[in-house]
């Protein structure tokens, strides 16, 4: 599920960076987000005859460029701020933001050289918001050379910093111990720059969106093997979650017999 990297290729969002500083951005030594949409090609194709599903895919771009905005707005008013406070003579007590987010195609990028957690409460936030409009992403998080979903280290430093607020929803893990992003909850970040869609939707409710989301996706993608699998993956941990949180409907698979 880890794709490689390719700073070079630019779509909109921070795509009018100069070519200097591209040349001088170090990927190397961010944490870094690569994202993409899961089954975009597949979609495309069927817009034709189901129209409704424009309407999903012109939302969805419409939310990764809006984030990408609110980004790349943050760091340059965090920026001034940063300047201002050494004009007046004052020291500050921590460096200007380096959050950088880009979009092409069905794919964004996110990064930062730190804090870790910028990085994974956007990557959180979005995919929870895409979730909850029906598209679902795949990706990883990395530093350097370190490719895993999420490595312990970024883990870790996310963790620490967010573990009184977060109480344990930021990641889940899987069986083979991997460590993944949980989208299957509305974002608990009080960061301005992200999306404010569930900010007022209880994990329930979020959970009951989703469901009926899942749902639909799991009878279409009955002939899709490579599909189907992920989307069963996600089931398991949605139906984990939805039993932790009680009064919320479990996912019925379709092979079951009772869908």
């Amino acid at each position: 599920m880890t794709r490689c990297l390719r700073p070079k290729k630019f779509g909109y969002g921070d795509s009018a960076m100069s070519s200097r500083s591209r040349h001088h951005g170090s990927f190397e030594d961010r944490y870094v987000a690569f994202v993409d949409i899961l089954g975009f090609r597949n979609i495309v194709a069927r817009m034709e005859r189901e129209q409704g599903l424009f309407s999903t895919v012109r939302d969805a771009l419409k939310t990764i460029d809006e984030q990408a905005r609110e980004f790349r707005n943050y760091r340059v008013a965090r920026k001034k701020s940063h300047e201002a406070l050494i004009a007046s003579g004052q020291v500050p007590l921590t460096p200007p933001p380096q959050l950088q987010m880009t979009a092409f195609s069905d794919c964004y990028v996110i990064s930062e050289t730190a804090p870790a957690w910028r990085v994974l409460a956007g990557v959180q936030a979005l995919g929870a918001t895409l979730l909850a409009q029906g598209i679902l992403c795949r990706g990883a998080v990395v530093r350097g050379a370190a490719y895993q979903l999420v490595t312990e280290k970024v883990r870790k430093a996310a963790w620490d910093y967010h573990k009184d607020r977060w109480k344990g929803r930021l990641f889940i893990q899987d069986t083979d111990g991997c460590w993944f992003i949980n989208v299957l909850t509305p974002s608990m970040s009080v960061w301005k720059a992200l999306p404010t869609t569930n900010e007022d939707v209880s994990s329930r409710e979020f959970l009951q969106t989703v469901r009926k989301r899942l749902t639909r996706q799991l009878s279409e993608a009955q002939a899709d093997l490579g599909r189907l699998s992920k989307l069963q993956w996600l089931g398991n941990h949605f139906n984990k979650l939805a039993t932790e949180r009680g009064k919320v409907d479990l996912l019925v698979f379709p092979e079951d017999g009772r869908d």
